[in-house]
């Protein structure tokens, strides 16, 4: 009769088990972990999410606030005693305006040089109507706002190459843009300004 009883309380308990549905709901993503700038943090962490693409950034996706500045040599020569930018080196000009265009903070500083043919103060002149009429092409041809660019006449206070002849002379007669922005260039992916390095 015992043996009858614990028989029948244990299947009275087992039919009183609940069976307990252990299928997981889709978990919820809490943060946005998308990289909107492309500057290598995700949104969620990323207190500056306009940062230019390329750039270096801190721990925040923040570039650096400091004022960076660099040289390049444009590809730009002149004739003797001419101010006359020849078809031929738009292109160069071209790749100058569509980085400021590209980084709308960066500042630009036109440098015109000449040889040592002529006065001094004659070449400071040329050479001022120079770094002018690469100005002229960057606000007129690429809507370059004339108050990102400096124009400087310094004539053959800074020769590339010293000597007399025409090769010399002809190199010496050249465009030199000194950029500088908040943003910084060292790390931009667009690296075709080499910083100080004139004579490549």
């Amino acid at each position: 009769m015992k043996a009858l009883s614990m028989f029948l309380f244990l299947l009275l308990s087992a039919c009183s088990v609940q069976i307990i549905d252990m299928t997981p709901e889709p978990t919820q993503q809490q943060f946005d972990l998308s990289d909107g700038d492309g500057d290598g943090m995700i949104q969620a962490r990323d207190e500056c999410p306009d940062s230019n693409t390329g750039i270096k950034v801190d721990n925040q996706g923040c570039g650096s606030s400091r004022l960076h500045t660099m040289r390049h040599r444009l590809d730009v020569n002149f004739a003797n005693d001419s101010s006359v930018v020849e078809p031929r080196y738009m292109p160069e000009i071209k790749k100058l305006a569509d980085f400021m265009i590209e980084f709308p903070t960066a500042q630009v500083t036109i440098e015109g040089h000449t040889s040592i043919q002529g006065s001094a103060q004659y070449n400071t002149k040329l050479s001022k109507s120079r770094a002018v009429a690469i100005k002229d092409i960057l606000t007129s041809r690429y809507q370059i706002v004339s108050e990102r660019i400096t124009t400087l006449g310094l004539g053959f206070d800074r020769l590339l190459l010293e000597g007399n002849d025409e090769y010399i002379h002809q190199k010496n007669r050249r465009i030199v843009a000194e950029i500088s922005s908040d943003v910084s260039l060292a790390f931009m992916k667009w690296t075709i300004y080499s910083v100080d390095n004139e004579s490549n």
